[in-house]
């Protein structure tokens, strides 16, 4: 599974460089997962809220065809809102580290 496609990626805004670069920026400041951030919204028993914050940079991961985050963020999601029976704890993990190696991947 691969953490960024960036052909992919461009294929999806019809081949505009300057709409791809918009999009990773925006990933990059707007879209910041910080695992602290959703500890505390999972530890506030806020379980939606930490859906829809896991649910935005799952978005943006897919807009930028990073699958690996796409599919980890789904998952972590899935269990915040009940829809699966998955180890929170754990899925949050592999999130964070998912995201960790996108943005790394991007910024070089």
């Amino acid at each position: 599974m691969k953490i960024y496609d960036r052909s992919a990626a461009l294929e999806l805004v019809d081949g505009d460089e300057e709409l791809l670069s918009i999009l990773v920026d925006s990933f990059l400041s707007e879209n910041k997962f910080e695992k602290s951030e959703l500890e505390n919204l999972i530890a506030s028993r806020k379980m939606s809220e930490a859906a829809s914050y896991v649910h935005a940079t799952k978005g943006a991961a897919r807009q930028l065809c990073m699958e690996k985050l796409k599919t980890s963020g789904q998952a972590l999601e899935d269990a915040l809102r009940g829809k699966s029976d998955g180890d929170i704890p754990q899925l949050m993990e592999e999130m964070a580290a998912d995201y960790e190696e996108a943005v790394k991947l991007i910024n070089n």
